[in-house]
């Protein structure tokens, strides 16, 4: 009989056997793979690789940037054996500015206690589970099953005094860590008491932690991945038309700016047109109710003002800052090949994957990637207002003929080598066709000249004023080439029944007239020849008529 309190004896002493404890936190040296940089914010992948035995680990990444949204930490894993990924947790971290690692060291202690801690709640959780498990013993050696005789009375003494024995052991170690638990407490307020104090002196940071459990060794990859909103892109585009093509040479650009703590160091960067700041569901639109006056109801009445709209002037804001850059780094870019990025879209954005790797420095500077460069077909003509300015400038129908959408954007344009203009680009889809403006040209020359301007008086009275004007517009090609010519002037508009405005010149229909008394001329031009042409008319009203908006 006694022989059948053999097996329950070693399940006892099996179940008493203290358990491996968790090892502290282990720092992985962890470096940055990949970036996906938003309108208004970055996703950073951070990647470590380490061999870790068997067992529950807790691998900490450090002095991350302090402004990482806690609530977008992802983390993956990957292992030469089978593994798991438990958790992930963020928490401050300060790090000392100069070579003294006092607040190092203070770290260290306190996530000694934290671990200690842990392993006595651990412990606390296994001693409660014993003191179940004899309980349980107790009551199954007094009230036996069906099939089940009672314990003899040597088996019960027996029993009795391993209960007492091993409940006695379960209560004192219990005590000792009761005891353990307040003096951690008290140690753990003295070290987090100094670290308060020297916290000032320190830099700021977040540190993730990731719990991984494995069944055997392994060496193990984690990727981290947080958003931070201290990043941003803006597209910006070079427009070149050498002389003697009939395309234009585009070049697609991206301006990072970030300055979110952390240096980017040979990244894998993708750009995205995304844009998460507009959320998933469109707004709702709230009651507008009209009613009689009331003071104290007539605000809660009106719509609420759009959100928007600080966004908006952020925005502004934003693009001046870009456009200065841009300016300042005109005509740097040397003659030399653009590694083309991969487009890849989806339903409501595309994503430039940057074939090359990049570094970014987290000092707010704006720094261009090449995207892409592709020409464009297109068809050239120049427009000119001499009447305003004695310039003509070349355009250019286009179409977008590559795999990329343009979005809108600052537009550097040049001739050549020699950098004309600055201006803004659309958003062009690819297919879509559109306008490029090129800037001047000088090699097309246009001047408006005054020739004569007289008044006399008309009516057999001579109760009428009427005032003569009498202009000529000039126009050469100095190009090799034949261009086209389109220029535009203006008749005054009469608001008044008794002022007449009369077209004098041209007789001819070489021209078109539009709307609100401009009139076109569209003039094909050969190499080098000049082209006049006379632009005269009158205005006529009584002469004791003030008339305003006449020279």
């Amino acid at each position: 009989m006694p022989s059948r309190l053999h097996p329950l004896i070693l399940a006892m002493a099996g179940a008493l056997a203290s358990p491996s404890l968790l090892a502290a936190p282990q720092v992985a040296d962890s470096r940055i793979s990949a970036v996906t940089v938003y309108t208004d914010r970055a996703i950073v992948t951070r990647t470590a690789t380490l061999q870790l035995p068997a067992g529950q680990h807790e691998i900490a990444l450090e002095q991350l940037p302090l402004r990482i949204d806690d609530n977008s930490l992802q983390a993956s894993l990957s292992a030469s054996a089978a593994a798991t990924l438990l958790d992930v947790s963020s928490a401050p971290q300060v790090s000392p500015p100069s070579e003294d690692n006092r607040l190092q060291l203070l770290d260290t202690q306190l996530r000694d206690i934290e671990r200690q801690e842990r392993e006595i709640s651990d412990r606390g959780s296994v001693l409660e589970n014993q003191k179940q498990f004899l309980a349980d013993i107790q009551a199954s050696s007094t009230k036996p099953g069906k099939n089940q005789a009672l314990p003899s009375i040597d088996e019960l003494k027996s029993l009795l005094q391993m209960s007492e024995s091993n409940l006695g052991h379960i209560l004192d170690e219990q005590r000792k860590l009761d005891q353990q638990s307040e003096e951690l407490q008290q140690r753990k307020q003295e070290l987090e008491s100094q670290r308060s104090h020297l916290a000032g002196d320190g830099t700021h940071y977040k540190r993730a932690i990731l719990r991984v459990a494995l069944e055997k060794p392994a060496q193990v990859q984690l990727q981290l991945s947080y958003t931070l909103y201290d990043a941003s892109w803006r597209p910006a585009y070079d427009a070149r038309l050498r002389d003697g093509e009939d395309k234009i040479e585009m070049t697609y650009q991206g301006i990072v700016r970030q300055s979110s703590g952390e240096d980017w160091t040979d990244v894998d960067l993708t750009l995205s047109t995304a844009r998460p700041n507009l959320g998933s569901n469109v707004p709702a639109l709230s009651p507008w109710f009209v009613d009689t006056f009331d003071p104290r109801t007539v605000m809660a009445a009106r719509p609420a003002p759009a959100p928007a709209a600080p966004m908006m002037a952020l925005e502004a804001k934003k693009a001046q800052r870009f456009a200065a850059d841009e300016m300042a780094v005109a005509g740097s870019l040397e003659e030399m090949p653009v590694a083309v990025a991969e487009v890849s879209g989806a339903t409501t954005s595309a994503s430039f994957h940057i074939p090359t790797h990049a570094t970014l420095n987290s000092d707010g500077s704006s720094q261009k990637v090449a995207i892409a460069q592709f020409k464009l077909p297109a068809t050239f003509r120049y427009l000119a207002t001499p009447s305003l300015r004695e310039a003509a400038y070349l355009q250019a129908d286009t179409r977008n003929a590559s795999d990329y959408p343009l979005l809108p954007g600052t537009l550097n344009t040049y001739l050549g080598n020699t950098f004309v203009a600055s201006g803004q680009l659309r958003a062009v889809m690819p297919g879509e066709t559109f306008e490029l403006a090129l800037g001047g040209d000088e090699a097309m020359s246009i001047k408006r000249k005054l020739v004569n301007r007289y008044t006399d008086y008309t009516g057999l009275t001579g109760g009428r004023k009427r005032i003569t004007y009498e202009f000529r517009i000039d126009a050469q090609n100095n190009h090799k080439t034949e261009q086209r010519l389109q220029f535009k002037d203006q008749l005054p508009i009469s608001r008044n029944e008794q002022i007449k405005v009369a077209l004098l010149e041209p007789e001819d229909q070489s021209f078109a007239r539009e709307d609100d008394g401009k009139l076109l001329w569209d003039w094909q031009l050969k190499p080098g020849e000049k082209r006049s042409t006379t632009f005269k008319f009158s205005v006529e009203y009584p002469k004791e008529l003030e008339v305003s908006g006449l020279d």
